[in-house]
């Protein structure tokens, strides 16, 4: 099954305003890549030297080899500081006084995560059939509770949430890997999971037209939160060469 797309309306959202100058939070090379492609000028920040290496292969990227609880950069450096799917990995304590830092006033730091929406018939289904086994099944803990942590946090009083709807495909075989690639299936029988694996066909065919695919729906949760400097324990002095930001966000 291929990797969903993100919406180009919530890259958009989340990056304020065209061509900033934005600094990603990076598990992987996929949402650096993305907002080079939308333009931007892409700083991405990661701890996994794997990681890194992509990166600077790359010639529009600079990568950078640190946490985000230590940025190496100086104050004020980046209109947006980006992290998707891995807010909930930061120590908050320690990362979010830190990407105060490095934003330049009236920047923000965008976040985000793309949610499997259990709600639509088919989906409800196939978890009822897959927890038969598995009571934990498709129970996705995708750590978007984190964004709570951005309403509580001094260094981010205003918060803004916007979420966008995301459909997969997903065809006969995409559906059976999924469920072999559910950790209850190496717990099954042989025959146990073929029998399995025969209800989740039938529920294919149930759902969807012959020669067609089923759409798997997902939630992009996206938070904006703007920045306030008065509250860094430490002076903050703004360079000269520090660029002004557009008042306006939309």
């Amino acid at each position: 099954m291929s990797r969903t797309a993100i919406p180009t309306e919530a890259v958009d959202w989340l990056s304020v305003w065209r061509g900033v100058r934005g600094l990603v939070l990076a598990g992987d090379v996929s949402w650096p890549k993305r907002l080079d492609r939308a333009g931007h000028a892409v700083f991405a920040l990661s701890d996994d030297p794997r990681v890194v290496g992509s990166l600077n292969a790359m010639p529009r990227i600079t990568a950078l080899l640190a946490r985000p609880e230590a940025i190496p950069t100086d104050p004020f450096q980046f209109e947006v500081v980006f992290t998707h799917q891995r807010l909930h990995r930061l120590d908050l304590a320690e990362a979010l006084p830190q990407i105060a830092r490095v934003l330049r006033p009236g920047g923000c730091l965008s976040a985000s995560y793309l949610i499997r929406d259990d709600s639509v018939p088919w989906v409800r289904r196939l978890a009822a059939l897959l927890r038969r086994f598995d009571p934990m099944a498709m129970k996705g803990n995708y750590g978007h509770e984190s964004l709570a942590r951005l309403r509580e946090s001094k260094y981010f009083p205003e918060v803004e949430e916007r979420a966008f709807r995301v459909w997969q495909d997903v065809s006969h075989a995409d559906l059976l890997n999924l469920v072999r690639a559910q950790p209850l299936a190496s717990n099954l029988a042989p025959d146990q999971l073929a029998g399995l694996l025969s209800q989740v066909s039938e529920l294919f065919d149930g759902a969807v037209r012959p020669g067609e695919s089923l759409r798997l729906p997902f939630q992009m949760v996206c938070c904006r939160a703007w920045v306030n400097h008065e509250e860094l324990t430490g002076p903050v002095v703004l360079p000269e060469s520090a660029l002004a930001i557009p008042c306006d966000p939309n």
